[in-house]
């Protein structure tokens, strides 16, 4: 009897492990999974990895998961029909088959554990990419492009002003976070056009040379006084050409021709024809933006005027080739107030939408790429055609401090980061190496 008590005594226990290790297991990128509803109507969907309700789906429907977000307890899923959305942990079919992830993932899958080292300081990142760590492995198959605000570069602030969290940057921390990313093309904002600045410049690609065996580039917008913010591109030229520079005015709101394109102390678009240097690789348009900062309701408006004049600006580039990438800081900060902040935000998404070729604005992950007081917020943006087929992504990647923080406010002192590169994080694009049009 006693036997037969102790055999079910460790059956029973068993029993309650296998339960534990089944519910506590991780939801993984390429998982199978069922949905299951609480209540009659079904299964929410979102637009976003947080409450942004999208539509109802029938309890019992299949999906596969794609991307996980703040810490696994939303999922974005394609499901049976190839629409995608985000869902609550909570849905997942108590019975779901869990297959386990892969035993041996690439980097691209380990890259959240050497993320936090890269943007705690610059001996972290420095130690991590001489490790080989990297945001994603090395491939001839992708393009990676990103958008990154490097605050009042290299000085960190405005001339004369103090602020307790800015200090210059640190351009080896840069040249270290450029490598980690595995970025084939940056657009960069907010570099000034001074001697120092040159000169920093001039460092960044010595090093980038020095370091990775390839040949970087660095142009910067002529136009506009020494000591204002300027758009720029850094990039890999061994992978990609660009070409063709053009400063598009219509994105400075207060010009009125090329001849006045940086009046006002403000940014027009800085164009670039990109055409990989891979056999049969992409070729596109790629346009970096620094639109008017400020929340006010006349700077919205200089913002709003900025975008209006989209048509006008690449017109004349669709009749080559209907692939234009348009990212960077939109400053959509609204007018003051959480309110006008959100309504600065769909109208961008409904605008750019009806704008020829016709734009999708990517959903950010995780969901801010800025800091102010404390807080996250999004002000930069990627733009894609929504028929370009060398896009397969509905959302970009942040990382940075912003990544690491997932968005939640920061109280206390600020991340190393923050003081020492940008108040902003950089944003990531992958997109297929393969010319499709």
């Amino acid at each position: 009897m006693r036997q037969l008590f102790c055999t079910f005594f460790l059956l029973t226990w068993l029993t309650m492990c296998s339960w534990s290790i089944t519910f506590a297991q991780d939801f993984h990128v390429g998982q199978p999974v069922i949905l299951e509803a609480t209540k009659p109507i079904g299964v929410p969907l979102h637009r976003n990895p947080a409450p942004s309700y999208l539509k109802h789906i029938p309890t019992g429907t299949s999906a596969t998961i794609e991307q996980t977000a703040q810490n696994g307890q939303w999922l974005f899923l394609r499901l049976p029909n190839d629409d995608k959305a985000w869902v609550h942990k909570k849905y997942l079919k108590a019975g779901s088959s869990l297959p386990k992830p892969p035993a041996k993932p690439d980097l691209s899958l380990t890259a959240e554990g050497g993320e936090h080292e890269v943007w705690a300081s610059r001996d972290q990142c420095e130690t991590a990419v001489k490790q080989g760590s990297r945001m994603a492995a090395e491939s001839t198959s992708k393009i990676r492009l990103a958008t990154w605000n490097i605050r009042w570069f290299p000085i960190g602030q405005p001339t004369g002003q103090s602020e307790d969290h800015a200090e210059p940057t640190d351009l080896e921390w840069l040249i270290c976070a450029i490598r980690w990313m595995q970025i084939d093309i940056l657009a960069v904002q907010e570099s000034l056009a001074t001697p120092e600045a040159t000169k920093a410049w001039d460092r960044i690609i010595a090093s980038l040379n020095e370091q990775t065996g390839d040949t970087w580039r660095w142009y910067r917008q002529p136009c506009g006084r020494p000591e204002d913010h300027h758009v720029g591109l850094l990039w890999n030229d061994t992978r990609v050409a660009l070409s063709q520079f053009e400063s598009l005015w219509q994105f400075n709101a207060r010009a009125q021709s090329a001849h006045n394109a940086c009046t006002f102390g403000l940014r027009p678009g800085q164009y670039a024809w990109v055409k990989a240097r891979e056999s049969g690789g992409v070729d596109f348009h790629l346009i970096g933006l620094h639109l008017k900062s400020g929340p006010t309701v006349f700077a919205v408006e200089d913002r709003h005027n900025a975008l209006n004049r989209i048509d006008e600006a690449i017109g004349p580039l669709l009749a080559r080739d209907r692939d234009v990438i348009i990212l960077g800081d939109f400053n959509t900060m609204g007018a003051g107030d959480w309110q006008s902040r959100d309504s600065e935000l769909k109208n961008l998404r409904r605008k750019v939408a009806k704008e020829k070729p016709g734009f999708a604005d990517l959903t950010l992950h995780p969901q801010c790429s800025h800091y102010f007081r404390g807080r996250g917020g999004w002000l930069d943006h990627v733009l894609v055609p929504q028929e370009m087929q060398e896009v397969t992504v509905t959302t970009v990647q942040v990382t940075g401090y912003c990544a690491v923080a997932g968005c939640e406010r920061i109280r206390g002192n600020y991340p190393l980061a923050y003081r020492h590169l940008s108040d902003h994080c950089p944003v990531v694009l992958e997109i297929e190496n393969t010319d499709k049009d």
